[in-house]
């Protein structure tokens, strides 16, 4: 399955064969993938895999392991609010990176459909 899995990520980015993508990978950092872009590979990994997600709090945070206000993904676009508070060294965004292994692992949590 973890080989599929990279195959969805694969097809559905746009990623090409020559750029190595192993259970280590970071979703955001090393692939790009956030935002919308991150949400619509979710999406497409449920509907790929016969699973959901979403838990009984109707959030990403079972399947992921999330604390509350914790996401998996930046917002897209620039926020000007975003970049004076990292300037600072905040970030108002509590963001897990998480890498192709963890989403692997919400794979095998999910709820079944």
């Amino acid at each position: 399955m973890r080989l599929n899995l990279i195959a969805v990520i694969r097809q559905h980015q746009g990623i090409s064969e020559k750029k190595q993508i192993s259970e280590y990978t970071l979703l955001e950092k090393n692939l790009g993938i956030t935002g919308d872009d991150g949400e619509e590979l979710l999406e497409e990994i449920e509907k790929q895999f016969l699973v959901s997600f979403i838990g009984k709090d109707g959030t990403l945070r079972d399947s992921f392991e999330l604390d509350k206000n914790q996401y998996i993904f930046h917002s897209e676009g620039f926020n000007l609010f975003e970049y004076f508070l990292s300037l600072f060294g905040k970030e108002s965004e509590k963001v897990e990176s998480i890498t192709v292994g963890q989403l692997y692992e919400a794979v095998l949590r999910a709820t079944r459909t």
